[in-house]
């Protein structure tokens, strides 16, 4: 499409980053005395499937009106791809000009001074205003009263439910608080059927149920944050809820994604997942039931936990590349980007409330959206400290796998899981 290049990257590939190398050297020595010669960026991202057929459609346009900025597309299969290999590309002096991250990730990059502050450009005569965004969103993309990161790819967790099954067991409408989840759950568990699948790709469905009962894993300090591992903690509180169900026979831990695949199958009836979920789930489902979808059950407080990607640029780029990737940004999450990717995606939340204001007819046929938006006043982003990922993904899931596994009790997993939260605050990889 136009000019745009395409090329798809499941790893750290010498291939890639020998492109990506190619395009900003290239970039960086055309003449700038002339603005309109072409301008190359690269831009890494993780939107496959149904994701990557909408992008294309936002940067297609994008081209059409931006004639001499050509986007090199590199698609990588998923963050745990996405973060080692950027990690590496800044190691070798060769990062793409702009990138998908997690304001986690944006924090080490801000501090070896690897990205670009997009104050500047934002303040400046073809800039942009940024009072329409979510204020939310775009606080977690800034360090230091300098915005680094904008906010693009967003969703929040929401509750996934089979409306026959529920019908079945004569359940009206979906739970509000834990008190229902676990009351509902047990009235549907039958004939060998586990009523809540648990997914653990990610740790965002049990930091929401953290949020709920009240807790964070990070200080404001950037510091682990003690009193949610403690025995009375929200961290242990919502590890023994999901551990009882499991004991009880009303929810099972089922492994990558395979909560979508029993939950399509009817094999359970609730399953937790951010709104990112929906195409994917709807696919798999067809026509079999109707998909219900609601906020998540909640304990002391009705939060949830957002997820998703922002847009960084990196220092490396030419001044030339630079410009091109802002005004790349700048398309991405304006009006018209945002309300192509809101509709093409059908899965993804607009970072902006007047897309959101001027959704209404969209949004009353789209119900998965419609319900995370719902819900975004109250979502919280993941702790944007370096070390989160790490510690989340290295040592939070094994500990809460142990539990859900009967191998340690809830209060001894968290335990153990602050113990490695400080470890990995005081020694950070990567």
């Amino acid at each position: 499409m136009n000019g745009m290049m395409k090329v798809v990257s499941v790893g750290m590939t010498g291939a890639v980053l020998a492109l990506a190398a190619a395009s900003v050297a290239s970039a960086a020595a055309r003449p700038a005395a002339h603005a309109q010669k072409t301008v190359t960026i690269t831009f890494w991202n993780e939107m496959t499937g149904p994701y990557e057929v909408a992008l294309d459609k936002v940067m297609h346009q994008f081209e059409k009106t931006h004639r001499n900025i050509r986007i090199n597309d590199v698609v990588v299969s998923n963050d745990a791809t996405l973060e080692p290999k950027l990690l590496a590309a800044l190691v070798g002096n060769n990062p793409p000009t702009i990138s998908q991250m997690n304001p986690n990730w944006a924090s080490g990059f801000v501090k070896t001074g690897s990205l670009y502050d997009m104050s500047g450009f934002i303040h400046s005569k073809q800039g942009f205003s940024l009072s329409p965004f979510f204020k939310g969103l775009l606080k977690a993309g800034q360090f230091s009263g300098h915005q680094y990161i904008l906010p693009f790819n967003v969703s929040s967790n929401v509750m996934y439910y089979n409306q026959t099954q529920f019908k079945q067991a004569g359940i009206t409408s979906a739970p509000r608080t834990w008190s229902q989840f676990q009351a509902d759950a047990k009235k549907l568990s039958t004939n060998g059927r586990h009523a809540f699948a648990i997914t653990l790709v990610h740790t965002y469905p049990f930091r929401t149920s953290v949020i709920q009962a009240g807790g964070e894993f990070v200080l404001p300090s950037g510091k682990p944050n003690p009193g949610v591992f403690k025995g009375n903690g929200a961290a242990t509180k919502a590890l023994e809820l999901w551990s009882g169900m499991v004991k009880n026979g009303s929810a099972i831990l089922t492994q990558g994604y395979g909560s979508q695949t029993d939950f399509a199958n009817g094999t359970s009836s609730i399953l937790e997942g951010t709104s990112a979920f929906y195409p994917y789930l709807a696919q798999a489902v067809a026509n079999k039931f109707t998909i219900g979808i609601a906020p998540v059950p909640g304990d002391k407080n009705d939060g949830t936990a957002a997820f998703g990607g922002y847009l960084g640029v990196f220092n490396q780029a030419s001044s030339a590349q630079k410009t091109a990737a802002m005004e790349f940004v700048k398309f991405l999450t304006s009006k018209q980007g945002q309300t192509i990717w809101m509709e093409d995606s059908e899965g993804y939340l607009p970072v902006r409330n007047d897309v959101a204001a001027g959704a209404q007819k969209f949004l009353a046929t789209h119900p998965a959206q419609r319900v995370a938006l719902s819900v975004m006043g109250r979502a919280q982003m993941s702790p944007r400290v370096s070390w989160w990922n790490q510690f989340s993904n290295q040592y939070l899931i094994n500990d809460i796998t142990a539990v859900l596994d009967n191998k340690m009790s809830a209060v001894s997993a968290m335990h153990q899981a602050y113990q490695q939260a400080e470890q990995t605050y005081a020694s950070p990889q990567g």
